[in-house]
């Protein structure tokens, strides 16, 4: 028996050394490729496919001869771009993103200037496409998502890999598992957080509507004295909640808060309505900044947290939110007070307060019963 082992092992060696170049060229036709590589200002996206796979999704052979030429896939690029963008997701520190702009295509290095029938589902007709996002800073993890498996074939297979930081990780993407959430574990410097979180309490305010129509039902009516109480009465009292919520000290149900900042625009916008004096609405404003308060905390908590610095990051966020509401009011303010100019006063906070009543009142019946008509 020894000895007839003895006598199989090379024959199974030399046959396996003439068949692997045959197994190096082999590629399974339900199978495809991607590479993400995450460097500090950019990720890097490659997607590889066989030109089996391509003429799926677009008519390369032009010219029906059998063959496809790189100025044949040159001319189809567009569609298969757009093929990827519609079925594959990316998400960037858990913010819906793309893969960026597209940096062109790798043709296979021994496919010559055309490749073949026979050829389109081997190694010889992988063509690669390269795609660069710049980011401001390397993101903390990033999804990836392939929505093309079951229309290209239900077996179909992405085989992929993360790269970052001199490692590799690998993952296999199926109909059955089609996103991955891929965790780098970088944390940038305090700094850069406390500059992200400045400028997305800027940007909260800017793009919050109900905080803006709040804020502009309280400048309709009030005099500059009385704004100045206003806002600072309101600035304490929603930062006390903003703290207290991100630190999950307190918290209460999203539905319950976003329906009483609706509330708030309803009820001071009728107060401008009954000509209520403002002298003291600062103490008002103070248990609706509570309100507001709980508000601005829902949007840190769709948001990865810092386990450092986290105070200093909320205090920055909250800064954020402060300059971007002086910098509304600085703008809004002259303009309301040339609006009240002489004998139409009266009108103009009418009809600026009704707008804002209206707004108000459509945006806690939308969040009260939960309708999602009007999600801004």
């Amino acid at each position: 028996m020894s000895r007839l082992r003895a006598f199989l092992r090379p024959l199974a060696l030399g046959a396996a050394l003439l068949l692997a170049p045959s197994f190096a060229r082999a590629h399974n036709p339900d199978t495809s490729y991607a590479r993400v590589t995450l460097g500090e200002h950019e990720v890097r996206f490659r997607f590889t496919y066989d030109l089996f796979t391509l003429q799926k999704v677009a008519a390369l052979d032009t010219d029906r001869d059998g063959r496809t030429t790189r100025a044949e896939l040159q001319h189809g690029l567009p569609e298969i771009h757009a093929f990827l963008r519609r079925h594959i997701a990316v998400d960037l520190d858990d913010t819906a993103a793309d893969f960026g702009a597209p940096t062109g295509f790798v043709w296979p290095p021994d496919a010559g200037d055309a490749i073949a029938a026979a050829d389109s589902h081997t190694a010889n007709g992988l063509i690669h496409f390269d795609f660069v996002r710049p980011v401001a800073d390397t993101p903390e993890n990033i999804v990836l998502a392939f929505r093309f498996i079951a229309p290209l074939s239900d077996r179909h297979t992405v085989l992929g890999s993360f790269l970052f930081g001199g490692a590799i990780h690998e993952v296999t993407f199926t109909r059955f598992e089609p996103d991955y959430d891929y965790v780098t574990g970088y944390e940038p410097p305090l700094w850069k957080r406390l500059g992200q979180f400045l400028r997305l309490g800027v940007a909260h305010i800017f793009l919050g509507y109900d905080h803006l129509c709040f804020l502009l039902a309280l400048v309709v009516a009030s005099r500059f004295r009385a704004l100045v109480k206003i806002v600072t009465s309101f600035t304490l009292a929603h930062s006390l909640t903003l703290m207290l919520a991100a630190l999950d000290i307190v918290r209460l149900p999203v539905r319950l808060v976003e329906a009483g900042i609706a509330a708030t625009i309803v009820y001071v916008a009728v107060q401008n309505l009954r000509g209520v004096p403002t002298e003291r609405r600062w103490l008002l404003t103070s248990g609706f900044g509570l309100i507001h308060g709980f508000g601005f905390a829902n949007v840190l908590g769709e948001m990865n947290l810092p386990t450092t610095g986290l105070v200093r990051c909320l205090l920055s966020f909250n800064v954020g939110v402060e300059l971007g509401q002086l910098a509304f009011l600085a703008a809004a303010f002259p303009l309301v007070a040339w609006l009240r100019q002489g004998r139409h006063e009266r009108r103009a906070v009418v009809a600026l307060s009704v707008v804002l009543a209206l707004f108000g009142a459509a945006w806690f019946t939308d969040r009260a019963w939960n309708l999602g008509a009007m999600p801004f």
